[in-house]
């Protein structure tokens, strides 16, 4: 089907739908939010045939509906924002609250009606002028207590005032329990549970930012010290984490749906500035333990926007633009032994110290966004919006690793969106299309120079690859939501996506060598004992269809008892390579391969036709909310449902990309004997060049064969089964919940070695079988498995108190108690036959507490102070037995935490961030200044990372217990930390 005659189907499909609505209670949207509730006369009887309307405070936008037979309402598509809600009857009165709504929400308002109009359960007045055209509301925030959906919601005010590393959104998404957020110099994705971040997804206005290319979960965030979105350019955002309805798409675990800020009646605009550097910073412990100079360290972030009307309450617009400007050095010291280093220096010719020192890694970043919205009646608005987030980020260097291995990851990430929402009493008609270019463009700084991998000590030379990565996608979207079934809020859709991807992998157009010390295979770094180059170059190009359609209905079976039913079903063209033919050398390869428990060759040989798209992806979807008492004050919530994400491209495009592009495989030895099972070639010192590799190869056809990958036939998409119970108890002025949680995730995507022996649980790898794959024209087989599998059990407490004006203050708290755990390994699982042969381990980042503490007062004299503290009991990483050999494909794996070295022993990871501001107006009340000190990580906490790594003779097999004397105690082996050390930074605002 052709991409003009499947937009032509869902538009006749979005038509059709719409009459039928039309012919035929409200759910949150995936960007707007829901309002309903039950009007009663002052007796307490239901009213029916009330009018209530609800009014824009920003462009005076008016939406309205009648009560039914029992008194109660519901209105669609409200933007997040503020407003006044009326509700009049002629014969039993009226009511009037001012409000805010947030983002996704399906919040409650009750009226009683009386003769005298009702302001008191707002909490501040609202001012109508003389024609009614001009409102201006600052009201209490709606509560949201009756959903099953686990959430949080941020508003405006935490992202303007609580403090904050680089103006990145997605580090507030840490507020939610459960979902961690990587605050990495080098990386700031964010994920939940014990699923990878590969498997979440941020929706911007509806647009989905999912990176189909390769892992981050989000398209420009992998190994990206950039955001996604410009924060300006954010009015706020909801996480949810589980139970979210069938609407949202390709995501296993945690979504994020944020919307952008819109013009308004009144002109409202902003200026930002905010700074720190080097002299602001204190020396880090790794500096100080290493004898570092205090590396180089420069933030500017600056920005700007602008919204306001074109035409009076029809026409607005709204611009922002953002920089981000960062000059961090990171320090390049081999960790090496001493006696590795001599080494490495007596072979190489090269003093360790011609690579060590402090290098600059400078990062260059600009976001622009531009809206326009267009309400030309009170049932309809149009959207046109485009973003362009571009950036530019020397980095892939330090500790080990020397800057001439360095890249400079380019990131350009386009969006264009035009929405068009339909309203009246009973229907709402949401039609969507947007397009997304994403280009990934790594670029090697010294492409022309082969690297150098000194195994512990030292990698230099050029980085090994170059990529060029584009996505685009062509996305329409049309979701309709009726409400003229009493007690029902049907909502159902559908979504087509077109996504088309090239894939330009320069990978080793220059060798790498490895050199590793193995006195066992008599290995030292005289000669490498490996090396990898590219004997070929090639464009892959793919292109993929997605569908997705969906029904889902929230059903108030009484006033107290809601249940949540949805259904959805996704397919995709071509979500495995489907049309890939197995090459005639790849089939006798696979062929000479024996049937194992977990490998039948024919599974993985197709002539193009046999891999049919997977078309059992149907996620049902329930959950319920009952109020117990009646009056919201106690609810009881619940739910399961499947998740279906998918595949990024990158995790099957080996298969073809390794045919255009094969990477030589070369082993070295001293006498040419075989090693770990598999051929060598004795050493020459005219290997180490291209040329001298690809002479060998002349002579020796057998000599610098590829690894062949292959995929499944018939592989499955990875899949999350939720399940989760909760209640949330209204204590005084706080909202409380509890929630236990448990998540189940399989399908996920890695690769295993074909060629194991002894029917496949021996090391790997088998000579006999390796000597046929070698005659077919391969080094080694690698066959895609759908084998991972993770499950999480936790338990999540919220305590809420929003800030509001009136009180002054607000307080939350989040925490965790969890426990991840996953099989295998991550892309590749070398190390055992199958994942499950690992056995069930604590994932890596596992944490078992996690507490999040924000908060914001307001202090005498315009000042203001907040806080974003994070506690943590600290998180797994993996210590790995190489006894063996790093190329033995048989490892051992254990668990380890990092020691409580703060509060007393209590966490092994602490920051508290401070910041005090000094608001006042400038001009007059409409207008604010703004200036604010960020005291970040204020007590210098030091929270390690990257003790990872293999040690020699590290497990004791009859205890399970890490006995390597190298393993870090207090730091003192930890390449890095996870956290910055205290640092000063300096904001100023002007707001009007």
């Amino acid at each position: 089907m052709s991409k003009l005659s499947a937009i032509r189907l869902l538009l006749v499909g979005a038509t059709s739908l719409s009459s039928l609505a039309v012919a035929i209670p409200a759910v949150a949207q995936t960007t707007v939010a829901s309002i309903r509730g039950r009007v009663t006369d002052s007796a307490g009887a239901p009213v029916p045939g009330a009018t209530v309307t609800l009014t824009s405070a920003g462009t005076s936008r008016a939406q309205t509906t009648t009560t039914n037979e029992g008194g109660t309402y519901i209105l669609n598509g409200v933007r997040a924002g503020t407003y006044r809600i009326s509700v009049s009857d002629p014969a039993k009165g009226s009511f009037q609250r001012d409000i805010a709504v947030g983002v996704g929400t399906a919040a409650t308002v009750d009226a009683q009606l009386s003769s005298a109009t009702d302001t008191a359960q707002g909490t501040s007045t609202a001012s109508v002028d003389g024609d009614g055209a001009q409102i201006v509301v600052t009201g209490s925030r709606l509560r949201e207590v009756q959903t099953s959906e686990i959430a949080t919601n941020i508003s405006q005010e935490q992202l303007r005032v609580l403090p904050q590393t680089d103006r990145n959104f997605l580090s507030f998404a840490a507020l939610a329990p459960g979902v961690r957020y990587n605050d990495s110099e080098t990386d700031k994705s964010f994920s939940s549970g014990a699923s990878p971040a590969s498997q979440v997804n941020v929706f911007i206005d509806g647009v989905s930012l999912k990176n189909k290319l390769r892992e981050g979960g989000v398209a420009g965030q992998q190994n990206s010290r950039g955001n996604p979105f410009g924060q300006l350019a954010v009015q706020e955002f909801r996480v949810i984490t589980q139970n979210y309805k069938a609407e949202y798409e390709q995501a296993g675990a945690a979504v994020i749906t944020a919307v952008t800020k819109s013009g308004t009646n009144d002109f409202h605009g902003e200026i930002f500035g905010q700074y720190t550097d080097k002299s602001l910073t204190e020396k880090s412990f790794i500096d100080k333990r290493d004898g570092n100079p205090k590396p180089a360290f420069e933030r500017k972030q600056y920005g700007a926007s602008l919204g306001g009307p074109i035409i009076k309450d029809k026409l607005f617009f709204f611009a922002a633009y953002e920089g981000n400007d960062q000059d961090r050095a990171f320090n390049v010291r081999s960790t090496g032994a001493a006696d590795a280093i001599a080494e490495f220096e007596r072979f190489s010719g090269r003093d360790i110290t011609d690579f060590e020192g402090s290098f600059v890694s400078p990062f260059r970043s600009d976001f622009y966004f531009g809206k326009l919205t267009l309400t030309p009646d009170d049932y309809q608005t149009f959207d046109v919006s485009f973003s362009r987030r571009e950036e530019t980020d020397i980095q892939g260097f330090g500790g080990n690793t020397a800057y001439s291995y360095a890249e400079n990851k380019i990131n350009v990430v386009d969006t264009y969106q035009f929405k068009w929402t339909y309203d009246d009493d009973t229907v709402l008609n949401e039609f969507n299309a947007s397009y997304l270019n994403y280009t990934f463009n790594p670029t090697a700084l010294n492409p022309d120079l082969p690297a150098y991998d000194y195994q512990g000590v030292i990698l230099f030379g050029g980085k090994d690859s170059t990529r060029r990565e584009v996505q685009q996608s062509y996305n329409f979207r049309n979701d309709i939501t009726y409400t003229g079934f009493t007690g029902h809020a049907i909502k159902f859709g559908a979504r087509i996506e077109f996504t088309d991807i090239s894939f330009d992998n320069q990978a080793f157009i220059q060798p790498r060598y490895y050199f590793r010390r193995e006195p066992n295979n008599n290995l030292n770094f005289a000669f490498p004992a490996e090396a990898r180059l590219g004997l070929g170059s090639g464009l892959i190009q793919s292109s993929n269809t997605q569908l997705g359609l969906y029904i889902q209905d929230d059903w108030d079976i009484t006033d107290r008892l809601q249940l949540n039913l949805g259904l959805r079903w996704d397919y995709e063209s071509n979500g495995f390579n489907n049309r890939y033919t197995t090459p005639a050398a790849a089939a006798t390869a696979l062929r000479a391969l024996p049937t194992t428990s977990y490998f039948n060759p024919e599974d993985y040989i197709t002539d193009g036709n046999d891999r049919s798209p997977f078309k059992g992806a149907f996620a049902p979807r329930f959950g319920f909310s009952w109020d117990v008492k009646g009056d919201r004050s106690t609810v009881i919530f619940g739910g399961a449902g499947r998740y279906y994400d998918r595949n990024n491209f990158n995790n099957t495009v080996d298969e073809l990309s390794r045919t255009i592009n094969p990477i030589g495989l070369f082993r070295f030895s001293a006498d040419g004997l075989p090693r770990d099972g598999q051929p060598t070639v004795a050493w020459d010192p005219s290997y180490l060049t291209r040329d001298g590799l690809l002479a060998l190869i002349n002579s020796n056809p057998e000599v610098g064969l590829p690894e062949l990958f292959a995929v499944k036939n018939n592989a499955k998409p990875p899949v999350n089964d939720q399940f989760s119970l909760g209640v949330r108890q209204k204590v005084g002025i706080f909202e409380a919940s509890l929630t236990a949680s448990y998540q189940r995730g399989k399908n996920g995507y890695t690769n295993l070695f074909a060629t194991r022996n002894d029917g496949g649980f021996g090391t790997c790898c088998d000579g006999d079988l390796l000597a046929a794959v070698r005659a077919a024209g391969y080094s080694n087989v690698l066959i895609g498995y759908d084998g991972l599998d993770t499950r999480y059990k936790a338990l999540y407490f919220t305590l809420d108190k929003n800030y509001t004006k009136a009180s002054g203050w607000g307080l939350n708290i989040a925490y965790t108690l969890g426990k991840a755990e996953k099989n295998g390994g991550d892309l590749f699982s070398l190390d055992a036959p199958t994942p499950d042969a690992y056995g069930w381990r604590n994932s890596p980042g596992d944490e078992r507490h996690r507490i999040v503490f924000s908060g914001i007062v307001d202090l005498p004299l315009g000042f203001q102070f907040s806080t974003l503290t994070t506690l943590g009991s600290g998180q797994a990483y993996q210590v790995t037995d190489g006894t063996n050999g790093a190329s033995s494909g048989f490892n051992d794996f254990t668990a380890r935490y990092p020691e409580k070295n703060c509060i007393k022993g209590l966490f092994a990871f602490c920051e508290v961030n401070v910041t005090l501001a000094k608001n006042f107006p400038l001009f007059g009340r409409d207008d604010q200044v703004s200036f604010a000190v960020d005291v970040l990580n204020l007590f210098n906490n030091k929270n390690f990372r990257d003790f990872d790594g293999f040690f020699n003779n590290t497990i004791n097999p009859d205890t399970g217990e890490v006995t390597d004397p190298l393993l870090p105690a207090n730091g003192a082996n930890a390449a890095n930390l996870l956290t910055l050390p205290r640092r000063i930074q300096f904001r100023v605002g002007y707001r009007f």
